[in-house]
């Protein structure tokens, strides 16, 4: 017997989850506007449009809307017997309300995402091996969390449970306070001086940038977890004064840095140098079209494998793609570069 997966707001995320529902069998159908409906049938990532009458009677309905949204919305599904999940990164509004409205529901957040957008950009591989937190309460049917959670694994995605008012601490933490440090620190190297930003090396490029991010997007994130991310905020302040009273203590200072390391190493990071495993490599190149592709395919095609890249700009039309590798495969893929024309300087 065919499954009806009924999706509320269309876009990369609800695209991705109809592309890979499709493939499990799933009838999936879509509500939101109709030029976003016709460019999901096109790609396939719904079998046809729909209105939120029918999605009432779907055997699970996504709500995959802005978070700004996403709450009223949860509202107005009401009344219905659909089992009801949503994707939006802070939970605690958003359960409360479905709870209000006595439905069958199971919060839901997949960490997994791009930064692109719109449901062109849908792939059904994007939940493949990501996280993806739900938050059930002490209201919530065990019967409903079970099924749900099924329906994470056939995304390909691993389900964990965590109380929502955690996991909004959580994402205030771990993402939405570092998209507000960014902006921070974007403003004051700006206010020091107007050309700042173009001495700006790795360090400070990687620490911002996610300012770049989309910025109505990240108002409404923000917004939904305003209480969360205040807490998060007043710890961030706290430990920011602890640590400028500390300046001028050297001991004290290498003691912060070394539980800092320590704490980044339990993460798992890979990019932290140790004892030489890893190293940077530079490599000059020009503005032109496919050139990054050249540089990653040359190392994939020899069996070397990137840890991490980015871009270092001088100006709009040179720059440096830095690799972090191996530090036993850099003198292959130097080699290789030579080889292929390109210079490539290794890192301090």
């Amino acid at each position: 017997m065919s499954r009806t997966l009924g999706i509320v707001g269309v876009g990369l995320i609800g695209g991705s989850v109809g592309l890979a529902a499709r493939e499990k069998g799933w009838e999936v159908v879509g509500v939101d506007a109709p030029t976003v409906l016709e460019e999901a049938v096109d790609i396939g990532a719904i079998h046809r449009a729909s209105t939120l009458k029918e999605v009432r009677r779907a055997d699970l309905v996504l709500l995959a809307a802005p978070i700004s949204k996403t709450t009223g919305l949860v509202g107005g599904i009401s009344p219905t017997d659909a089992l009801i999940t949503d994707v939006a990164s802070a939970k605690n509004a958003i359960v409360h309300e479905a709870e209000k409205h006595n439905l069958r529901f199971v919060g839901g957040h997949p960490m997994a995402g791009s930064q692109l957008s719109g449901v062109a950009n849908a792939k059904a591989d994007l939940f493949s091996g990501a996280r993806y937190f739900l938050t059930p309460t002490g209201k919530t049917d065990p019967d409903d969390y079970r099924e749900v959670a099924a329906f994470v694994r056939e995304l390909g995605a691993t389900p964990t449970a965590v109380d929502p008012d955690k996991h909004d601490l959580l994402m205030a933490a771990l993402s939405h306070l570092p998209h507000i440090m960014a902006a921070a620190l974007l403003k004051v190297a700006s206010d020091i001086s107007p050309e700042a930003l173009s001495f700006a090396g790795p360090s400070f490029r990687d620490l911002t940038r996610v300012g770049a991010s989309n910025p109505q997007l990240w108002s409404d994130i923000l917004a939904e977890n305003a209480p969360a991310l205040g807490e998060a905020l007043a710890a961030f302040a706290g430990a920011m004064a602890q640590l400028g009273s500390e300046i001028q203590d050297k001991d004290k200072m290498e003691g912060r840095f070394h539980a800092a390391r320590e704490a980044y190493d339990a993460l798992g990071g890979i990019l932290v140098e140790k004892s030489g495993e890893n190293a940077d490599i530079a490599i000059p190149v020009e503005n032109r079209p496919g050139v990054f592709a050249e540089v990653t395919t040359l190392m994939g095609s020899n069996g070397i494998n990137i840890l991490d890249l980015y871009v270092r700009h001088s100006n709009t039309e040179r720059a440096a793609l830095v690799l972090t590798l191996d530090a036993k495969a850099t003198e292959k893929a130097q080699e290789l570069l030579g080889e292929a024309g390109f210079r490539a300087e290794r890192g301090g």
